[in-house]
């Protein structure tokens, strides 16, 4: 219930106030700032972005690190976690310079992931070209296929 005063129409103000409070939190958004967030989305940045394909004998791990050095970058296997870790250095600019956009995260990040099956740590490859990094981890023997062929008795 609102009480009605001469002059002023409490329905109309009651809008305007929600009118101006998502106007706030449109503006929230569309600026950037969401301080609550940052914890999470300066995380998430940093993670490259991964496939895992599952093929006859290997497993195949591609991730999405652009601006990378190889020697900026290491691949642990311990029993079935694949860990890709690395960091991102910032680009320098001239100290003149400034920048009017900054959205590529730097720093340093680290993805951990278990794998479908067990893997050959001796049998893993890693490529880097064009800013996609392929792990191939063969499969241990004992998880390959294996075709068993039925005598007639």
């Amino acid at each position: 219930m609102f009480r009605w005063t001469s002059g002023r129409d409490p329905l109309q103000e009651q809008f305007e106030r929600l009118r101006r409070e998502m106007g706030s939190l449109f503006d929230l958004y569309s600026s950037g700032q969401r301080p609550w967030l940052r914890p999470f989305m300066g995380e998430a940045r940093l993670f490259p972005l991964l496939n895992v394909t599952d093929t006859r004998d290997a497993f195949v791990v591609t991730a999405e690190i652009p601006g990378m050095k190889t020697e900026d970058l290491e691949i642990k296997i311990e029993g079935e976690t694949l860990t890709l870790k690395g960091e991102r250095k910032p680009q320098d600019v001239d100290d003149e310079a400034s920048y009017h956009r900054r959205e590529r995260a730097t720093g340093a990040f680290q993805r951990s992931l278990t794998l479908p099956g067990k893997v050959d740590p001796d049998k893993v490859n890693a490529t880097y070209k064009n800013g996609v990094l392929v792990v191939t981890l063969s499969k241990e023997k004992e998880a390959l296929p294996k075709q068993i062929t039925v005598e007639a008795g």
